[in-house]
Protein backbone atom coordinates (compact mmCIF):
# COMPACT_ATOMS: atom_id res chain seq x y z
CA UNK A 1 0.00 0.00 0.00
CA UNK A 2 1.32 3.57 -0.60
CA UNK A 3 1.05 5.67 2.13
CA UNK A 4 0.25 9.38 0.34
CA UNK A 5 -0.04 10.79 -2.67
CA UNK A 6 2.47 13.73 -2.81
CA UNK A 7 1.76 15.45 -6.32
CA UNK A 8 -2.13 16.65 -7.13
CA UNK A 9 -3.35 19.24 -8.68
CA UNK A 10 -6.80 21.88 -7.78
CA UNK A 11 -8.50 24.79 -10.09
CA UNK A 12 -5.93 27.36 -8.33
CA UNK A 13 -3.75 26.02 -11.50
CA UNK A 14 -5.26 23.84 -13.82
CA UNK A 15 -7.09 20.79 -12.11
CA UNK A 16 -10.56 20.20 -12.37
CA UNK A 17 -11.16 20.25 -8.38
CA UNK A 18 -10.75 22.17 -5.26
CA UNK A 19 -8.47 20.85 -2.15
CA UNK A 20 -11.36 20.18 -0.62
CA UNK A 21 -12.31 17.64 -3.28
CA UNK A 22 -8.43 16.11 -3.47
CA UNK A 23 -8.63 15.61 0.25
CA UNK A 24 -11.96 14.23 0.48
CA UNK A 25 -11.14 11.28 -2.24
CA UNK A 26 -7.71 10.80 -0.43
CA UNK A 27 -9.76 10.18 2.99
CA UNK A 28 -12.14 7.89 1.00
CA UNK A 29 -9.49 5.58 -0.71
CA UNK A 30 -7.58 5.47 2.60
CA UNK A 31 -4.48 7.43 2.24
CA UNK A 32 -2.81 8.96 4.91
CA UNK A 33 -1.49 12.09 3.52
CA UNK A 34 -1.57 14.03 0.42
CA UNK A 35 -0.24 17.41 -0.88
CA UNK A 36 -1.52 19.84 -2.85
CA UNK A 37 1.44 20.82 -5.06
CA UNK A 38 -0.35 23.38 -7.63
CA UNK A 39 2.44 24.66 -10.61
CA UNK A 40 5.01 27.07 -9.40
CA UNK A 41 4.33 30.71 -9.77
CA UNK A 42 6.28 31.83 -13.05
CA UNK A 43 4.60 29.35 -15.55
CA UNK A 44 3.42 30.98 -18.19
CA UNK A 45 0.46 29.30 -18.68
CA UNK A 46 -0.70 27.36 -15.40
CA UNK A 47 1.04 28.99 -12.63
CA UNK A 48 -0.88 29.46 -9.14
CA UNK A 49 -0.79 33.18 -8.33
CA UNK A 50 0.73 34.10 -5.10
CA UNK A 51 -2.13 36.29 -3.79
CA UNK A 52 -3.97 33.02 -4.09
CA UNK A 53 -1.56 30.73 -2.48
CA UNK A 54 -0.95 33.21 0.63
CA UNK A 55 -4.34 34.38 1.35
CA UNK A 56 -6.59 31.66 0.07
CA UNK A 57 -4.57 28.56 -0.20
CA UNK A 58 -3.20 28.36 3.23
CA UNK A 59 -6.03 29.15 5.05
CA UNK A 60 -8.40 26.36 3.00
CA UNK A 61 -5.43 23.78 4.03
CA UNK A 62 -6.01 24.89 7.76
CA UNK A 63 -9.76 24.68 7.63
CA UNK A 64 -9.36 21.01 6.19
CA UNK A 65 -7.12 19.94 8.29
CA UNK A 66 -9.40 20.26 11.08
CA UNK A 67 -12.01 18.68 9.00
CA UNK A 68 -10.38 15.78 7.89
CA UNK A 69 -7.98 14.92 11.31
CA UNK A 70 -7.08 11.32 9.88
CA UNK A 71 -5.57 12.84 6.72
CA UNK A 72 -2.18 14.65 6.44
CA UNK A 73 -2.39 17.86 4.41
CA UNK A 74 0.22 19.32 3.13
CA UNK A 75 0.84 22.71 0.69
CA UNK A 76 3.04 22.83 -1.81
CA UNK A 77 4.04 23.86 -5.09
CA UNK A 78 5.18 22.00 -8.31
CA UNK A 79 7.76 24.56 -8.96
CA UNK A 80 9.74 25.27 -12.63
CA UNK A 81 13.31 24.47 -13.32
CA UNK A 82 14.27 28.42 -14.82
CA UNK A 83 17.52 28.15 -16.05
CA UNK A 84 21.54 26.76 -16.12
CA UNK A 85 22.07 28.06 -12.40
CA UNK A 86 19.60 25.62 -11.04
CA UNK A 87 17.11 28.28 -10.08
CA UNK A 88 13.60 28.04 -9.36
CA UNK A 89 10.55 30.28 -9.21
CA UNK A 90 10.07 30.10 -5.43
CA UNK A 91 11.99 32.83 -3.65
CA UNK A 92 13.97 31.42 -0.46
CA UNK A 93 11.57 33.36 2.27
CA UNK A 94 8.31 32.12 0.33
CA UNK A 95 9.82 28.58 1.07
CA UNK A 96 8.84 28.96 4.96
CA UNK A 97 5.36 28.94 4.03
CA UNK A 98 5.95 25.69 1.89
CA UNK A 99 5.46 21.69 3.46
CA UNK A 100 7.03 20.24 0.49
CA UNK A 101 8.46 21.11 -3.00
CA UNK A 102 7.92 19.35 -6.12
CA UNK A 103 9.95 20.52 -8.70
CA UNK A 104 10.86 19.86 -12.58
CA UNK A 105 11.58 20.81 -15.82
CA UNK A 106 8.04 22.40 -17.89
CA UNK A 107 8.51 24.00 -21.25
CA UNK A 108 6.18 27.30 -20.98
CA UNK A 109 8.43 29.12 -18.22
CA UNK A 110 9.30 32.60 -17.69
CA UNK A 111 13.38 32.61 -17.10
CA UNK A 112 15.13 34.83 -14.57
CA UNK A 113 18.24 35.79 -17.24
CA UNK A 114 18.36 36.57 -20.69
CA UNK A 115 21.12 33.99 -21.65
CA UNK A 116 18.87 31.37 -20.21
CA UNK A 117 16.07 32.01 -22.79
CA UNK A 118 18.66 31.43 -25.41
CA UNK A 119 20.22 28.59 -24.09
CA UNK A 120 17.92 26.95 -21.66
CA UNK A 121 14.21 27.48 -23.04
CA UNK A 122 13.97 27.56 -26.63
CA UNK A 123 16.87 24.50 -27.00
CA UNK A 124 14.90 22.54 -24.77
CA UNK A 125 11.82 23.49 -26.24
CA UNK A 126 12.78 22.72 -29.72
CA UNK A 127 13.86 19.67 -28.77
CA UNK A 128 18.07 19.42 -28.80
CA UNK A 129 19.25 16.41 -27.79
CA UNK A 130 23.20 16.88 -28.12
CA UNK A 131 25.77 15.57 -25.88
CA UNK A 132 26.38 19.23 -24.57
CA UNK A 133 22.73 19.73 -24.54
CA UNK A 134 22.24 17.08 -21.86
CA UNK A 135 25.51 17.61 -20.36
CA UNK A 136 24.06 21.16 -19.45
CA UNK A 137 20.71 20.28 -18.74
CA UNK A 138 21.88 17.62 -16.29
CA UNK A 139 24.15 20.61 -14.44
CA UNK A 140 21.01 22.67 -14.20
CA UNK A 141 19.08 19.77 -12.13
CA UNK A 142 21.89 19.40 -10.17
CA UNK A 143 22.48 22.69 -8.89
CA UNK A 144 18.96 22.77 -8.70
CA UNK A 145 19.10 20.04 -5.93
CA UNK A 146 22.03 21.32 -4.21
CA UNK A 147 20.37 25.04 -3.86
CA UNK A 148 17.23 24.27 -2.66
CA UNK A 149 15.61 21.17 -0.18
CA UNK A 150 13.73 19.67 -3.52
CA UNK A 151 11.80 17.18 -2.13
CA UNK A 152 11.10 15.57 -5.42
CA UNK A 153 11.73 15.80 -8.93
CA UNK A 154 8.79 15.36 -10.71
CA UNK A 155 8.79 13.27 -14.25
CA UNK A 156 12.30 13.24 -14.93
CA UNK A 157 13.01 13.36 -18.47
CA UNK A 158 9.54 15.04 -19.75
CA UNK A 159 10.57 17.39 -22.45
CA UNK A 160 13.99 18.15 -21.71
CA UNK A 161 17.48 15.35 -21.50
CA UNK A 162 19.14 14.85 -18.81
CA UNK A 163 22.26 12.01 -17.77
CA UNK A 164 19.88 10.35 -14.95
CA UNK A 165 22.77 8.69 -13.66
CA UNK A 166 24.48 12.28 -12.28
CA UNK A 167 20.64 13.61 -11.21
CA UNK A 168 20.58 10.49 -9.23
CA UNK A 169 23.63 10.56 -7.30
CA UNK A 170 22.87 13.87 -6.32
CA UNK A 171 19.84 12.99 -5.47
CA UNK A 172 20.89 10.46 -3.18
CA UNK A 173 23.38 12.33 -1.46
CA UNK A 174 20.66 15.06 -0.55
CA UNK A 175 17.83 13.46 0.24
CA UNK A 176 15.65 14.01 -2.98
CA UNK A 177 13.19 11.37 -4.05
CA UNK A 178 12.50 10.74 -8.06
CA UNK A 179 9.25 10.72 -8.98
CA UNK A 180 7.89 7.92 -10.97
CA UNK A 181 4.60 9.62 -12.10
CA UNK A 182 1.37 8.23 -12.09
CA UNK A 183 0.10 10.16 -15.58
CA UNK A 184 3.14 8.88 -17.20
CA UNK A 185 6.78 8.02 -17.00
CA UNK A 186 9.01 8.72 -19.88
CA UNK A 187 12.47 7.33 -18.35
CA UNK A 188 13.38 4.01 -20.40
CA UNK A 189 13.40 0.75 -18.16
CA UNK A 190 17.27 1.11 -18.24
CA UNK A 191 17.28 4.72 -16.89
CA UNK A 192 15.20 3.95 -14.02
CA UNK A 193 17.54 0.67 -13.24
CA UNK A 194 20.10 2.98 -13.60
CA UNK A 195 18.95 5.25 -10.84
CA UNK A 196 17.88 2.40 -8.64
CA UNK A 197 21.42 0.68 -9.02
CA UNK A 198 23.14 4.52 -8.10
CA UNK A 199 20.91 4.12 -4.51
CA UNK A 200 17.91 7.05 -5.24
CA UNK A 201 15.01 6.04 -4.06
CA UNK A 202 11.85 7.03 -6.27
CA UNK A 203 8.44 8.06 -4.68
CA UNK A 204 4.72 6.98 -6.78
CA UNK A 205 2.57 9.72 -7.09
CA UNK A 206 -0.83 10.55 -9.46
CA UNK A 207 0.11 13.55 -10.28
CA UNK A 208 -4.04 14.32 -10.36
CA UNK A 209 -5.16 16.97 -12.67
CA UNK A 210 -9.01 16.01 -11.03
CA UNK A 211 -10.10 14.65 -7.76
CA UNK A 212 -11.12 10.99 -9.25
CA UNK A 213 -7.30 10.62 -9.83
CA UNK A 214 -6.09 11.04 -6.92
CA UNK A 215 -4.43 7.96 -5.79
CA UNK A 216 -4.13 6.36 -8.83
CA UNK A 217 -0.68 4.84 -8.17
CA UNK A 218 -1.04 2.09 -11.31
CA UNK A 219 1.40 3.48 -13.68
CA UNK A 220 4.25 3.68 -11.25
CA UNK A 221 3.55 0.46 -9.71
CA UNK A 222 3.19 -1.54 -12.93
CA UNK A 223 6.51 -0.29 -13.63
CA UNK A 224 8.37 -0.38 -9.92
CA UNK A 225 7.38 -4.17 -10.08
CA UNK A 226 8.02 -5.30 -13.57
CA UNK A 227 11.57 -3.89 -12.90
CA UNK A 228 12.08 -5.25 -9.42
CA UNK A 229 12.32 -2.03 -7.60
CA UNK A 230 12.88 -3.07 -4.01
CA UNK A 231 9.84 -1.92 -2.21
CA UNK A 232 12.74 -0.03 0.66
CA UNK A 233 13.45 2.07 -2.46
CA UNK A 234 9.62 3.24 -2.78
CA UNK A 235 9.51 6.55 -0.51
CA UNK A 236 5.71 6.33 0.49
CA UNK A 237 5.18 2.66 0.11
CA UNK A 238 4.04 1.99 3.60
CA UNK A 239 5.79 4.29 5.21
CA UNK A 240 6.29 7.98 5.72
CA UNK A 241 8.65 9.84 3.60
CA UNK A 242 10.95 11.70 5.06
CA UNK A 243 10.76 15.21 2.89
CA UNK A 244 13.99 17.58 3.01
CA UNK A 245 11.98 20.42 3.20
CA UNK A 246 9.91 19.20 6.51
CA UNK A 247 13.34 18.48 8.45
CA UNK A 248 14.97 22.19 8.15
CA UNK A 249 11.78 23.72 9.18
Amino acid sequence: MLFGDYHTHTLFSHGKGTIEDNCSRAVEIGLKEIAITDHGFLHLLYRVKKKKFFDEMIGECERLRAKFPSLKILLGVEANLMGLDGRIDVLPHEMDKLDIIVCGYHKFVRTWKLKDHFDFFWPNLLGFKTKRRTAKNTDAFVKMIEKYPIDIISHLNLGIKTDVKEIAKAAKHFGTYIELNGKRIVLTDNEIETIAKVGAEFIINSDAHSPDRVGDFKVGLERANRLGIPALQIANFEKVPKFRKQNIN
